[in-house]
């Protein structure tokens, strides 16, 4: 016999879900233009599709708590003018000690991924593809 249940939204309020099984599940998209200045905030989701319309700085909010890893997928495009840069918070940790050089065509997308276990004081930053047409 099997149960359906239909709800639109469980808020476990930072609680654990012990040994689920999930199948044909989704993330949260936030789909947005970013100005000058962007804040990624994991409370409204966790893949992020932003296109630069010009140069950015960004901010990462609302990690989960220090001892629980936490990560995004941050989506980056470039508007149809292009070359348009970015600035990582200073708590990024590269690979190799830098930031990856985004590219600037117009229209490119690039993938990133951040990941942080100490509550946000350090995040690490991976760059998962470079200049998708």
């Amino acid at each position: 016999m099997a149960i359906r249940v239909s709800v639109s939204r469980v808020d476990m309020d930072d609680k654990t879900l012990q040994k689920p099984v999930l199948k044909d599940y989704g993330e949260t998209r936030i789909a947005e233009n970013s100005s000058t200045a962007y804040t990624i905030d994991l409370t409204r989701g966790n893949v992020y599709e932003v296109t630069l319309t010009a140069s950015c700085t960004f901010t990462f909010s609302n990690p989960p708590a220090s001892g629980t890893a936490g990560s995004f997928k941050l989506i980056l495009k470039q508007d149809a003018t292009g070359s348009r840069g970015v600035t990582w918070p200073t708590s990024v940790q590269w690979e190799n000690g830098s930031a990856p050089a985004i590219t600037g065509t117009a229209s490119a997308t690039d993938i990133l991924t951040f990941t942080t276990t100490n509550g946000g004081t350090a995040w690490y930053g991976f760059l998962s593809g470079l200049a998708f047409a």
